[in-house]
């Protein structure tokens, strides 16, 4: 067993922003400049570690904490477009984050059946004086929970089949609490910054894999026995199933609106986007 323990402080001269204004998920880099900052971050970590029956298990459990300072988002309602004549950097809004948590990880390296655990709690969150009327708020990728499970089961020398399983919180969001008209214009109010979430995203994968024989049996012409010998060509064939029960995970959320709200004959509902369904798939691979 053994206790490990760790201190990092790193700049970072780009900088990562989501825009809030617009529906589809749009992630903006930016480089430093004379009031864009490098980023600072600095993280501890402190960590127990062990394995146990020769090295078959193993196990371990982390903790950490990272500050962030010089960190930029765009203000309230700003798109990269507005102001193109203008100093980008007015668009933007800087502030401070953190986020900590704790790691498990259980790992079986024996037998025929394989594979491992990994869970993480964690807590990601942001301040800006000009955001969210100075509160902090979570992150986009703030995400409490987040599970992975992968096992491996080894049939024998020609099959191999697999299977992994993910959960994750969703991310978070900011949606309108409430709309009103003005003008004959449709307004809308927002809540609290990041204040919604989505809903989580899990997915199980199965896969199964046949192996070609890696030796061949051949005879001796000088002995006239047989000999086993590796082949130069080898192949297999990988069989895999993504997101078997076809889990509709949100890829983002967006708000539509139907109806005349003139008239009273108005509606408005939030609206989920999906990427990939049940996906079945077939590879060959060879090497020689």
């Amino acid at each position: 067993s053994s206790i490990k323990a760790g201190y990092a402080y790193n700049y970072q001269y780009v900088h990562l922003t989501s825009l809030s204004a617009v529906s589809l998920p749009t992630d903006v880099w930016f480089p430093t400049t004379d009031l864009a900052k490098p980023q600072k971050g600095y993280q501890v970590s402190l960590g127990y570690f062990r394995n146990f029956d020769d090295d078959k298990w193993e196990t371990s459990v982390e903790v950490y904490y990272k500050g962030m300072n010089n960190l930029i988002e765009y203000k309230e309602g700003a798109l990269p477009g507005d102001n193109v004549n203008d100093n980008t950097d007015n668009l933007l809004v800087y502030g401070i984050g953190w986020a900590y948590g704790v790691e498990f990880f259980v790992k079986r390296s024996f037998g025929k059946f394989t594979g491992w655990v990994g869970y993480t709690w964690a807590k990601t969150e942001r301040k800006f004086e000009d955001l969210n009327e100075g509160n902090p708020f979570p992150a986009k990728y703030d995400r409490r929970h987040d599970l992975s499970i992968v096992a491996t089961y080894k049939l024998n020398d020609r099959w191999t089949f697999g299977s992994s399983f993910i959960y994750a919180t969703g991310n978070t969001l900011t949606l309108p609490s409430s709309w009103y008209v003005q003008e004959q214009n449709l307004l809308f109010n927002y809540g609290a910054r990041n204040s919604t979430r989505m809903p989580a995203y899990h997915r199980l994968d199965l896969s199964a894999t046949w192996y070609d024989k890696a030796e061949k049996t051949m005879v001796d012409p000088r002995t006239g026995t047989e000999v086993k010998v590796k082949k130069r060509f080898r192949h297999n064939w990988a069989f895999s199933i993504y997101n078997v029960y076809n889990r509709a995970n949100p890829f983002f959320l967006y708000v539509d609106n139907d109806g005349d709200f003139l008239n009273g004959d108005f509606k408005i509902s939030v609206k989920q986007v999906t990427l990939f369904p049940v996906i079945p798939s077939v590879t060959w691979n060879f090497e020689f």
